[in-house]
């Protein structure tokens, strides 16, 4: 399906005054958080705007401005490069955006991990907004703080105990489990409906595949299976900056996160697929992973603590196999929910 065919779905007052929903994301995003015009949120943010995180829940667009401003003071000269956005329709005027960031910026004022530091760090995030009536309505958003963390030389894990007793975002407890905000209830089939609402009936096949590789070999544990999905050549860039290359490294950096969580299940809860002449095919997933942290130490001793990562996955396809993955999810949320627990975590030497 051609662009062309995508915004005929869409009535033009969905993405106005834009040539289309990439474009409404992109230079509302400049406008607001590059160019500082946060009075603009008004426009853009419904006034009784959710907003997920893997920390728990905000309503309201005070919470976002308010946030922005304190994010705009510690990191002044921060950037952000649109790698991408993967859009689909939700109604005749309405969309779903999974929109990709590359961030970097340096630490010269106060934020919630302590005064400035002077020194500068990399990371990805992803926002997954719903579009309703030209205004964000509700978003999830996943960002890669860890790797936040170790470029400002700071010990990810004193701050994750410090999260664990006051999220950044609320100021009170985390809000974590199978029935909390981001994390209530379960989806069904993401292809036909997801937390974003009804899929169109199209790309039946692409969310076929996709929906098959997190059952097979996410939930199934048929990593060797990886190669019937992936092309040989597949590239994941997944946190903390790391990129890994073909089916073997594909592989081993899948199972580093089960090995950590040995029960856990995937769970999609929302899929939007978009085509486009210059990236080709893209599909963004919204997924929930649930499991015990009883495996490898990986964020320190085990200690059983009953654990939920919210991450968002960008796949690229071309000719019926993933040629590339974006995975990122919050560690340093994944750290808080297990010292939340206690039952004698321990902090990795």
């Amino acid at each position: 399906m051609s662009i062309d065919e995508q915004l005929s779905c869409l009535r033009p007052s969905a993405y106005a005054p834009y040539r289309n929903p990439r474009e409404y994301i992109t230079a509302w995003t400049d406008r607001i958080w590059i160019n500082r015009g946060l009075g603009q949120i008004h426009e853009m943010y419904a006034p009784d705007v959710k907003v997920h995180t893997s920390y728990g829940e905000t309503y309201g667009m005070q919470d976002v401005i308010g946030n922005s401003v304190q994010k705009m003071v510690a990191f002044s000269n921060r950037g952000g490069g649109h790698d991408d956005v993967i859009w689909e329709s939700r109604g005749d005027n309405g969309f779903i955006s999974s929109h990709r960031v590359f961030n970097n910026a340096v630490h010269d004022g106060h934020w919630t991990y302590g005064p400035p530091t002077g020194r500068q760090w990399y990371n990805r995030s992803v926002a997954h907004c719903l579009v309703q009536d030209n205004v964000v309505t509700e978003e999830w958003v996943v960002r890669d703080e860890f790797a936040v963390l170790e470029g400002l030389g700071m010990n990810p894990y004193l701050v994750a105990a410090e999260l664990a007793q006051r999220s950044p975002v609320l100021g009170n407890a985390i809000v974590t489990g199978e029935e909390a905000g981001s994390f209530a209830g379960r989806i069904a089939n993401a292809a036909e409906r997801g937390v974003s609402g009804a899929r169109p009936a199209r790309y039946a096949k692409e969310t076929r595949l996709i929906q098959d590789f997190f059952d097979e070999v996410w939930n199934g544990r048929h990593v060797d299976r990886v190669n019937r999905f992936c092309d040989n050549t597949v590239v994941c860039q997944s946190v903390r900056m790391r990129r890994v290359m073909q089916i073997a490294n594909y592989q081993l950096e899948l199972m580093s996160l089960l090995a950590a969580f040995p029960d856990g299940k995937m769970e999609i809860r929302d899929i939007a697929v978009h085509d486009s002449i210059d990236l080709g095919l893209r599909v963004a997933v919204l997924w929930l992973l649930r499991g015990s942290y009883k495996g490898a130490p990986v964020y320190g001793k085990v200690n059983g603590a009953p654990v939920t990562v919210m991450g968002i996955s960008h796949f690229e396809l071309r000719d019926d196999r993933i040629i590339r993955e974006y995975r990122i999810f919050d560690e340093i949320s994944v750290i808080s929910q297990i010292i939340k627990h206690g039952n004698g975590w321990e902090m990795p030497a």
